[in-house]
C-alpha cells in the first residue's frame, strides 16, 4: 500500500512514542534532529511506491543509533512474551472448552495484536481479552478460511509482534489438532525492528519446537523485494494458504498485484487510515478484522 496522508503524522508520532517507551532522556535539539532527518528522508521518496513500514525501518534505525542499541525494544519484548506466557495455559484451556475452538483461537490471536508500541492504540491486553464481544469482529471471513484450510496442504502465518506471538502459538496448537494434514510455517522479522517478533522471540517461547519458523523482512511489514528465497517459496506456493497478522503486513500486501492469490488478514484496527479504508463496512478503531483479500 502506498504511503497515505494519515501515515505521515503517525510516523512522526512514533518518534515521540519510541522516546517515551524507551525512556530516552533526549534534549529538544536531539528530538528535532531526528524529526528533520525523517522529513528529509520522506522528501526524497515517491509516496506511491513507498509504504509506511519501509519508512519506519529508517525511523527506527535512527532511534537505535540514538539509543546506542541495535535492539532497543528487546527488554520490552521479553516483558510482553513473559506476560503472555503467564496466561498461556489458562487461555488454552478456555479455548479448548468453547464450542468452536478455532474461532476462539483466532479471536485471541487478533486481540494479541494489541501489543504494538508503534500504534496509536492504547495497550491493555488483559482488558481486551476479558471484554471481547463477537460484534467487535466487524469483518468475518471465518467460514471461507475453514474451507480454504480444508483444501490446502499448508498454511503460512505472517507474524507480527512479540507477546502476540504467544497467542499465535495457541492458534497453531488448535490448528495442528484440527488440521493434522496441514504444514504450518510461521514467519518472523528478519532483524530487530520495534517490538516485532524475531527468531529470538520464537525460540524464547518454544515456537520453533512446534513448527518450522522462517524469516520474512527486516521492516515492520512484508517487503517482497527484500525477502529470502525460502520465504518466497512458501509465500508463492499454490499449496500454502496465507494468514497475515497485524496492520504492518496488511499495509504492505493488501493492494499488491504481484501476489497472485488471496490472503487472509487478521488484525486490530489501530488508526484512522484503517477506518477510512473500511469505512463502507462501518469499521472503527478498536474493531477486529478477519478478511480475505
Amino acid at each position: 500500500m502506498r504511503l497515505e496522508p494519515e501515515c505521515v503524522g503517525c510516523l512522526f508520532n512514533q518518534i515521540l512514542n519510541a522516546i517515551k517507551h524507551l525512556d530516552l532522556k533526549l534534549p529538544r535539539s536531539d528530538i528535532i534532529f531526528l524529526q528533520k532527518k525523517v522529513m528529509a528522508y520522506l522528501l526524497e521518496k515517491d509516496f506511491d511506491n513507498t509504504t509506511a513500514p519501509m519508512v519506519a525501518r529508517y525511523l527506527y534505525d535512527l532511534i537505535s543509533q540514538v539509543a546506542n542499541n541495535p535492539d532497543p525494544f528487546r527488554e520490552l519484548k521479553k516483558k510482553y512474551n513473559s506476560l503472555a506466557l503467564r496466561y498461556h495455559d489458562k487461555i488454552l484451556n478456555s479455548i479448548k472448552t468453547t464450542e468452536d475452538p478455532l474461532f476462539k483461537a483466532l479471536i485471541i490471536a487478533a486481540l494479541g495484536n494489541t501489543i504494538d508500541f508503534a500504534s496509536q492504540h492504547e495497550i491493555n491486553l488483559i482488558q481486551d481479552l476479558t471484554n471481547f464481544i463477537p460484534q467487535q469482529l466487524k469483518i468475518n471471513d471465518y467460514e471461507s478460511f475453514k474451507a480454504t484450510l480444508d483444501n490446502s496442504k499448508g498454511l503460512l502465518i505472517l507474524g507480527d509482534n512479540a507477546g502476540e506471538i504467544v497467542f499465535d502459538k495457541l492458534l497453531i496448537t488448535i490448528l495442528r489438532e484440527m488440521y493434522p494434514h496441514l504444514e504450518i510455517i510461521y514467519a518472523v522479522r528478519a532483524s530487530p525492528i520495534i517490538n516485532d517478533a524475531t527468531m529470538e522471540d520464537a525460540e524464547e517461547i518454544n515456537l520453533t519446537s512446534m513448527v518450522k519458523v522462517i524469516e520474512s523482512s527486516p521492516i515492520p511489514g512484508i517487503d517482497l523485494s527484500n525477502v529470502s528465497r525460502e520465504f518466497k517459496t512458501y509465500f508463492y506456493s499454490e499449496n500454502h494458504a496465507i494468514l497475515s497478522k497485524g496492520q504492518g503486513n496488511f499495509e504492505c500486501l493488501h493492494d499488491s498485484s504481484t501476489i497472485g492469490k488471496p490472503i487472509y488478514y487478521l488484525f486490530k484496527v489501530k488508526c484512522n487510515l484503517m477506518e477510512r479504508i473500511f469505512q463502507s463496512r462501518g469499521v472503527k478503531k478498536g474493531d477486529l478484522i478477519f478478511i480475505k483479500m
